[in-house]
């Protein structure tokens, strides 16, 4: 058993729709959340420089003693991942694999699509993965960094987002897509927008719920569960404003919280 907390970071916000998916199947886990809002986006930066802002915070995280570091965001899994693996002490879980995974088993016809950040789609990561498990699939790839803006600035559920996100998805009208993946942790929270666009038949593929499964099967064959049944805590930090990310925390995790802010 490991009563130390699992980190889990992200680029802003986002990255909480891992850490609810997360929270549901391991509920009495500690956790440390950090939201690097300070440096957003992550998407419209360079592969080096996001992987020098994640080891930042990895760094952090191994300082504060935490059993496992959770990369709650695509861009910074597309960037980082592979090198944190080698070089952390501690066990790292990236969302990309999984939800290439996830894909594959969803597809009924092999034609997948993925929305994502502009990193994402750059760094060739879910195409690679799902035609790996699935060298048969066509996999449609379409950069979304304004979907990412409008979920940081809380627009989620409102007439403006809708519209951005009928003008963005329009470019998979003429691809023959069964399922479609929510490539950037930010994107489950416009699930409803998204939805409304691609329709009933085209299934919607949230990374998030991949990732806890994946954690949960880790700590359970490395017996790094917790045995803590009555006290588990969760800290959560911002290098932005805190009370900024708190007010769309709450939202998101249907609970209120109280943000730290962060300087590392």
């Amino acid at each position: 058993m490991d009563n130390r907390p699992i980190g889990v970071m992200d680029s802003g916000v986002g990255g909480l729709t891992v850490l609810k998916e997360i929270t549901k199947i391991l509920p009495n886990e500690s956790y440390i959340f950090i939201g690097d809002q300070a440096n957003l986006p992550y998407g419209q930066k360079s592969s080096e420089t996001v992987k020098k802002l994640t080891k930042r915070i990895a760094d952090y995280m191994v300082e504060q003693n935490v059993k496992m570091f959770v990369i709650a965001c695509n861009t910074a899994t597309a960037a980082a991942y592979e090198y944190l693996k080698k070089i952390l002490p501690i066990p790292v879980i990236g969302v990309i694999e999984p939800g290439a995974e996830m894909a594959v088993e969803a597809s009924k016809s092999d034609q997948i699509g993925v929305i994502a950040t502009n990193g994402t789609v750059r760094s060739g990561d879910y195409e690679r993965l799902i035609k790996a498990h699935n060298p048969n699939a066509v996999v449609s790839s379409l950069g979304c960094p304004e979907f990412v803006t409008m979920v940081e600035q809380g627009l989620a559920g409102t007439v403006e987002a809708q519209v951005a996100v009928n003008n963005r998805l329009a470019w998979f009208m003429d691809k023959p897509i069964d399922t479609l993946v929510m490539g950037c942790t930010h994107f489950p929270i416009l699930r409803q927008e998204i939805k409304n666009v691609v329709g009933n038949d085209v299934t919607l593929v949230d990374p998030g719920i991949a990732t806890a499964q994946q954690v949960l099967a880790y700590l359970k064959s490395h017996q790094a569960l917790t045995d803590n049944q009555s006290h588990s805590e969760r800290k959560f930090y911002t290098t932005g404003n805190p009370v900024d990310f708190s007010k769309i925390a709450d939202k998101l995790l249907g609970t209120p919280i109280s943000a730290v802010q962060l300087d590392i």
